[in-house]
């Protein structure tokens, strides 16, 4: 350790030397690291290390960008970082690439109010990606591109997700986000995941609970279903308001029964879809219950 006052100094963490810019003194050597160790001891630390980041489709650049430290030892340090970072941070976004940047801050931000897993995000990114460069949506439009990306996301990974509850999060228009489903399904086809419909048997666990009926009633408004789906009777129609049918229905044969305000409060649909999934129901199912 040398007795040197000199202020303006320069850290080699490799040597672990401490050593004045203005004299090339050392002033410091054997100095103790305190950050994380980058020395790998077999293949699983050294995969972790040797990638700075997490490819992710969920910003814009998939993750792959360059994290300057925040170096702190001196004012002239800390500004000359402050500057580079500020740098960076703008020349990671063109001015081409900032409407996507904000289709993906607002995929995450509705994705995460969902509390959809990663994966769902992931193809969210992906789909996004594929709209923005094929179709170049206008900026007012750009919450329904998102909203559309986030249903054919979860429809891919087979979770039940209504579309008329993401629009709800983005303040969409349901008649413009079946133009823009249309839109994607003929300009882009079989470049985006479609996945299937949610089968409306996945609705059916959450609107027994919400009501506080019975597993046999679970049971019947499933058998319905299937019943409903093996006809081609399903097809074309919301499978929320399918289940909500179904579990009305079989809570009046069970002998639990709920007003139909009740069931469309608890799927969350209305009085009227119900009315009208009933009546498929009550024409084209026969019901026999034995005692």
């Amino acid at each position: 350790m040398s007795g040197s006052n000199c202020s303006n100094f320069i850290e080699d963490p490799i040597r672990g030397e401490l050593i004045c810019l203005d004299t090339a003194e050392v002033i410091q050597d054997h100095m103790i690291q305190n950050t994380t160790p980058w020395r790998a001891y077999d293949s699983e630390e050294w995969l972790k290390r040797a990638h700075a980041s997490t490819i992710t489709h969920t910003v814009h650049d998939t993750g792959l960008v360059t994290d300057i430290k925040l170096v702190v030892k001196d004012h002239r340090m800390r500004m000359l970082s402050l500057k580079m970072r500020s740098l960076q941070r703008h020349l990671r976004v063109s001015k081409d690439q900032k409407k996507l940047v904000d289709a993906l801050t607002k995929m995450n931000r509705v994705a995460a109010q969902l509390g959809l897993p990663d994966s769902v995000k992931e193809t969210s990114g992906i789909i996004l990606k594929k709209i923005i460069s094929a179709l170049n949506p206008r900026k007012s439009k750009l919450d329904v591109y998102v909203a559309a990306a986030i249903v054919l996301a979860a429809r891919a990974h087979g979770i039940p997700l209504r579309s008329k509850d993401v629009l709800a999060l983005v303040n969409g228009s349901e008649q413009l986000y079946w133009r823009v489903m249309a839109e994607i399904s003929f300009k882009l086809g079989g470049s985006i995941p479609r996945g299937n419909i949610p089968d409306p048997r996945a609705f059916l666990q959450k609107i027994v609970n919400n009501l506080g009926l019975s597993q046999k009633v679970f049971t019947l408004a499933s058998i319905i279903i299937n019943v409903l789906k093996n006809r081609g009777y399903t097809e074309g129609k919301d499978p929320a308001g399918i289940a909500a049918a179904a579990v009305y229905v079989a809570s009046i044969v069970m002998n639990e029964k709920k007003t139909q305000r009740e069931v469309a409060k608890a799927a969350e649909v209305t009085e009227v879809t119900i009315r009208n999934r009933y009546k498929d129901i009550v024409d084209k199912v026969e019901i026999q219950v034995f005692v």
